[in-house]
Order: structure tokens, then sequence, then C-alpha cells
């Protein structure tokens, strides 16, 4: 979680979520330790609430303001002692055992009268008590810190952030969407946060107000600003709301140019889940032979990249294009295909 780098010498060593204690922010972006973004696939206790699809967004991103922060001046020893226990028991996935250490490390910031020292505590609290399942508990540690005026900018965001975390939590959306919109933040979490908050939109069956979410508050200039990543994320979603809508022509060209954003990112997996999800829009408006296209592709690119089990079910729907459409041409690269995974899964059960 946050580490406090203002004591290199009690913490060197042990690895921090995001730059260090100060921040806290991984710690709310992976949940428990280790989701592995998203990702942005990737991760957390807190998407066990996968019932809102949006949660993981809203994680990766709230928390991605702290990043850059400073890092806290406080140089207490027993609450830098406190908080390192804390993570490294928050590490080892003892959550009980590192809320109790955290929760010592909050009343030494509160003796000391430190406000953003108590700010961070308690997100960090607040995060192990989640994934505890003591939800309504995290959420009256965060209203008490949020009630100090003193508290910077940047720490209330994260404690705003965290507080999203424990509404979804106790299952209410529309308080989260709303701590989610006054944290938003300029730039790059300022974007994040709106596609956070449109897939909460999505989740509650409102594609108006997702596709709203993505149309105020950031001008096309803003958003082309922004790394490439988060430009196909946008893509992606503005497909979802098409799909969402009955539109498949424009959901499936929406999901053409995310492929081709995350190709420029470098991200091979998810452009081939784009080209994937291109295809069954294509499908959806009666153009097999894009379809079928697109699923060679994204098959071939899944292969070569290992993942198997995806590579044969998009596999499987180009086929089944290649023959609605009756092209004969995509239907040997189709076969071929075929016969290239049979003989690569030959020899590798064979080593």
């Amino acid at each position: 979680m946050k580490s406090d780098r203002v004591q290199k010498s009690e913490v060197r060593g042990q690895r921090s979520e995001v730059r260090g204690q100060g921040t806290g922010d991984r710690e709310q972006e992976t949940g428990d330790g280790r989701q592995g973004t998203g990702g942005r696939g990737r991760h957390s206790a807190f998407r066990r609430v996968d019932r809102w699809v949006f949660l993981g967004v809203v994680l990766t991103l709230g928390m991605a303001a702290g990043c850059s922060t400073p890092q806290p001046r406080l140089t207490d020893a027993d609450w830098v002692s406190h908080s390192t226990t804390g993570r490294g028991a928050y590490e080892r996935g003892d959550f009980r055992r590192a809320g109790d250490a955290y929760g010592r490390a909050l009343l030494r910031a509160q003796a000391l009268d430190d406000a953003e020292a108590v700010a961070i505590t308690s997100v960090n609290r607040a995060i192990c008590l989640l994934a505890d399942g003591r939800a309504v508990e995290a959420d009256l540690i965060l209203e008490a810190a949020l009630g100090d005026s003193r508290v910077p900018p940047v720490r209330r965001a994260e404690l705003l952030v965290a507080r999203a975390r424990t509404s979804l939590a106790r299952e209410q959306p529309d308080d989260a969407l709303a701590q989610g919109e006054e944290a938003l933040a300029p730039s790059t979490t300022r974007a994040q946060a709106r596609l956070a908050r449109s897939a909460a939109w999505l989740a509650k069956g409102d594609p108006t107000s997702a596709g709203l979410e993505l149309a105020e508050g950031m001008t096309d200039r803003q958003w082309n600003r922004l790394p490439v990543a988060v430009l196909a994320e946008r893509l992606e979603r503005l497909g979802q709301i098409d799909a969402a809508f009955g539109d498949c022509p424009s959901a499936a060209n929406h999901f053409d140019a995310a492929a081709d954003r995350w190709g420029e990112a470098v991200r091979l997996p998810e452009r081939a889940r784009a080209l994937a999800q291109a295809g069954r829009h294509y499908r959806g408006a009666g153009d097999p032979a894009a379809a079928g296209d697109r699923f060679y592709r994204a098959a071939r690119s899944l292969w070569a990249l290992r993942l198997a089990d995806e590579a044969v079910q998009v596999l499987d729907d180009g086929v089944a294009c290649a023959a609605a459409a009756d092209d004969e041409v995509l239907g040997r690269k189709m076969a071929a295909l075929v016969v290239t995974f049979q003989g690569q899964s030959r020899l590798n059960e064979q080593e």
C-alpha cells in the first residue's frame, strides 16, 4: 500500500504498490495484492463485487491521481512502523492483521494531528477492511477523514475514490457515481473517471447517460492528447454504448478503431480481443465477410500470443462466418488456420 519513503532505511527493499505508501493508489487499483488494469485485466478482491462491471475501471482510474503526488513528510517512527507492518500483512493476504496495524497507525496520525497522514492511513485501513468484508466500517473511517478541511486536494481525491469502492461494496452505485464525480481531476485521471462513470451507467442499464458521460466535460482535443491506451478504451466504451442501442455497424466501427489504437499502444491481447468484438458486431450487422475477416485476424493473433482457448473460440466463429458468407477465399484461410492450430497442438502435446 502506501509506503512512506520518508524513512528509506525503515522500508527500503519493500515493494511499494505505487511509488510508495504516500499515494496508496495501486492498493485501490489492485485490491488484494495482485490482480495482474487490467489489466488494465488485472486484479482485485474488490472485483468480487463483479455485479458492478465498472468497478475495476473506477479503481484503476481514481487511483492514478496519486501516482505523481509528493510523498508524505511524516517521519514519526511509530507511524512508519505500524504502516510498514500493515503493508507487509496486506501483501501476505492477512487483511485482518493489516487492518489492525493500520488502525494503530491511524491512531498515531490522529495523535500527531497530521491531516495528510490521517488521510493516507484512512485509505489504507479502509482497503484492508473492505478486503475483510467490513465495508460499513471502512466507509465511516473515510467519511471522518474527509471531514478535515486541511486534507490536501490530491489526498481528498484518493479518499473519495476509496469511498466509491465502499459504496460499490455496499451495492450503492449512485453514491459511487457521485463520489467519482467529486474526485474528478484534470487530464488522464479525468478521462479515466469519465470512462468509469460511463461504465457505471451501462451497468445501470442507461446507455444514454453513459454516452453523455463521455461527451460532456472534455473536448475531442482534450481526449486526443491522452495516452493511446485511454483512447482505445474510450473507443471500446463507445462501441459498447452503440451495442446497447442495437447499432451494430457503429459498434463494429468503434471496435475496429479501438483495435488500431491498441496496436499503437502495443497492447496485443487487447487488440485481438477488440478485433473479435468488431467481428461479432459485423456479424450482427449482417456482414459475415467482414466478420470473418476480423475473426480470422483475431484468432491468428490470439494463437500467436499463446491464448489458445480464446483463439479456438474466435476461430469457431470465423469458420461459421466464412460458411455463411459463401466466401471461398476466406473459407480456405480459415481451413488453413484450423490445420495450423491442430498441428501446433499436436507438437505441444509431444513436448
